[in-house]
């Protein structure tokens, strides 16, 4: 027998050995296994990452919309999960399909390797195949999954175009081209989540980190420029959540830019208190309130016993009634109004403190404290004198705009009661 006979008698019991492997447990009968185990264990996995999302929405880590979101995912998951470990079991019970499976494989499998060594059975063939493959592989890989990614995110934006109230849509579409680095129509983008945000009337922590990634993606049109438009979004941001933690960061390198170390430091304090002790974020923060301290232009901690000390609590407490003038309460009002009760120090030009509110119903009391301030803190004993206003703004936008219905300001101490705003025709 000569060499080649060897080598087809190796091919043929490599082959005859595969069969046997592969067909055994087609072959093989019995009780399948039980399943039930198996979903428990399935089970008790979903149970623990769903309260894992449950504590990541209780630390602040998730939105209400983002937490809904993960745990109806969570959910999808675990019944496709189920589904398929139950047609896996069917499967199994059923002994003609094991016998067609292995009638099938034992014909396809010979006729399969015999084709494919008839392809490449020459080594050095193999190895050109390979190289002729890896080489348009690298030429044409990159082009065509970016040629299939562009023609996704085109028919995402397609599709929102005829079904504008698909905020999830909207925010994917922006996330995308931010993605991408399509600054400006990311821009456009978040936009059109902040109506969709709007008219469903969503908590103010969500729209206000949908100002804040807006706020990002205007700066990264412009050179990294916080001002303008920029910064009139981070400013919203801030007006519905003070604390929202992307508009806290992007504030404090707009006002270390303008020179202002001062605001700078307040609002990097208040981002480092709600990042975890150690992580990278929260050292890089502190990297940063380093920087302006080594800087000179922010007070030293140990430059008086005064210094030192632990700031006062605010002590702020207005109290009062908000209503129409007589005339206006018949006016019909869109279900995205919303007014703004705004609180300004003398000397100091942004606004301390914000009261969002419904526009209806009015005429209806109101309580400004602790809660509502924009910079926890303001020494509100070293300021006397606070002007108080109000503003109606039909679209509920935290910024004015035309057709805005104001009250006239009042001047107040910062712990006042019995106060009477009435919004008049603008």
């Amino acid at each position: 027998m000569t060499t080649m006979y060897w080598l087809w008698f190796g091919v043929v019991a490599m082959l005859l050995l595969s069969l046997a492997v592969l067909l055994a447990p087609l072959l093989k009968e019995g009780t399948p296994p039980i399943l039930g185990k198996d979903e428990a264990s399935l089970r008790t996995l979903y149970r623990g990452q769903l309260a894992e999302l449950g504590q990541e929405h209780i630390r602040g880590n998730l939105g209400n919309a983002e937490h809904v979101q993960a745990v109806d995912e969570l959910h999808r998951r675990l019944l496709q999960e189920l589904d398929r470990h139950r047609m896996a079991g069917s499967w199994q019970r059923n002994p003609w399909l094991h016998r067609a499976s292995a009638l099938v494989l034992a014909l396809l499998l010979p006729v399969l390797s015999l084709a494919l060594y008839k392809q490449v059975g020459d080594p050095r063939a193999a190895a050109q195949l390979a190289q002729t493959a890896a080489g348009a592989h690298g030429e044409s890989a990159g082009e065509v999954n970016g040629a299939q990614i562009q023609a996704m995110i085109e028919s995402l934006a397609a599709r929102l175009r005829a079904e504008p109230q698909n905020l999830d849509g909207w925010i994917m579409l922006a996330r995308s081209y931010d993605t991408l680095e399509r600054f400006d129509d990311a821009a456009r983008a978040y936009g059109e989540a902040l109506k969709e945000a709007g008219r469903r009337d969503l908590e103010p922590a969500v729209q206000a980190r949908l100002h804040a990634d807006r706020a990002d993606v205007l700066a990264s049109a412009r050179g990294g420029e916080l001002e303008g438009p920029a910064g009139a979004a981070i400013t919203q941001a801030l007006l519905l959540d003070p604390r929202q933690p992307k508009a806290l960061a992007l504030a404090g390198t707009a006002a270390a830019r303008r020179g202002d170390i001062t605001v700078a430091r307040q609002h990097w304090k208040l981002l480092l208190a709600q990042l975890e002790p150690g992580s990278d974020m929260a050292l890089r923060v502190q990297d940063d309130l380093l920087t302006l301290e080594n800087l000179g232009q922010a007070p030293s901690a140990t430059s008086s016993p005064d210094t030192t000390a632990t700031p006062a609590a605010p002590d702020l407490a207005l109290e009062g009634e908000l209503r129409f003038q007589n005339g206006l309460e018949a006016s019909p009002l869109p279900s995205t109004a919303k007014v703004y009760v705004v609180v300004r120090a003398e000397n100091h030009a942004p606004p301390v403190a914000v009261l969002r509110l419904s526009a209806t119903p009015l005429p209806t009391s109101f309580r400004i404290g602790a809660a509502q301030l924009l910079d926890p803190s303001f020494a509100f004993t070293q300021q006397t004198r606070l002007t108080l206003q109000a503003r109606l703004s039909r679209s509920g936008e935290a910024l004015p705009e035309a057709g805005d219905i104001v009250s006239p300001a009042i001047r107040t101490s910062p712990r006042a009661s019995g106060l009477r705003l009435l919004l008049q025709a603008p």
